[in-house]
């Protein structure tokens, strides 16, 4: 598996289109993420399945000005998992910042079935 054909990267892509176009919903997310696919950040849970995703994700999205998932800096995938070094960038209230991160996904037919990221603000 390449990683343009990664579930990872087909999700990072459709992520910023959806961000821009107020376009988190769960059917959106479902297209990435199981059902049962529970979303961890800094080892916290921030939703379980699509429809929990996509509020965790529009909380964000009206909390912030931007967001912009950046091309990987390094994506290891194949068919059962993978991880992913980005950056995440954004501002909010006017101030700019990012975060670099370091993720990693389960994958169960061609869906994340599972995704734990750890980020650290950078500074700018």
């Amino acid at each position: 598996m390449t990683s343009t054909q990664s579930p990872i990267a087909r999700m990072f892509a459709w992520w910023n289109e959806a961000y821009h176009q107020d376009a988190f919903t769960p059917t959106g997310f479902a297209q990435h993420f199981t059902e049962d696919a529970p979303f961890l950040v800094d080892g916290g849970l921030r939703g379980t399945g699509p429809t929990e995703i996509s509020a965790h994700f529009a909380r964000i999205r009206q909390a912030t000005d931007t967001v912009e998932l950046q091309p990987p800096i390094a994506l290891l995938s194949d068919e059962t998992q993978g991880f992913v070094h980005y950056r995440c960038t954004f501002t909010a209230d006017g101030l700019a910042g990012s975060e670099v991160c370091m993720a990693h996904a389960r994958f169960r037919d061609g869906r994340i079935a599972r995704f734990e990221v750890m980020g650290r603000p950078e500074e700018n």
